[in-house]
């Protein structure tokens, strides 16, 4: 339970960073339900899915795909799968991004393309 209290707050801590907005009024009007069974997952699968969801899901009022991103990096960092080669991949991991928003790939095969990169990083 602490751990996804935690994971929420660093969530609202980033969307208040991307928005502007403070994280108190975001968690007043931001509705989180269902990112929580992600953290049943193991921590690296959870990391993905959850910010899968986010960007998926578009809880927040703009830049979901950003928040999401941010999301997932911190929780890969945390899980000790630090996400490689952001800057060199900018462009390709702003597609697989795109492609998952717009639902033109499923979570399922973005968090496979997340996992096999960061098992060969």
């Amino acid at each position: 339970m602490q751990r996804r209290v935690k994971h929420h707050g660093d969530l609202l801590v980033i969307a208040q960073d991307e928005l502007g907005i403070l994280a108190e009024v975001l968690l007043w009007k931001i509705q989180l339900i269902g990112l929580d069974q992600n953290f049943e997952l193991g921590p690296v699968e959870a990391a993905v899915m959850s910010g899968a969801w986010i960007v998926r899901q578009q809880p927040f009022p703009e830049r979901n795909l950003e928040i999401g991103y941010r999301f997932m990096r911190l929780l890969l960092k945390e899980a000790g799968a630090p996400w490689p080669r952001p800057e060199e991949d900018a462009d390709r991991i702003a597609g697989m991004l795109r492609l998952l928003e717009t639902g033109r790939i499923s979570e399922a095969r973005f968090a496979e393309w997340v996992c096999l990169r960061v098992a060969t990083a």
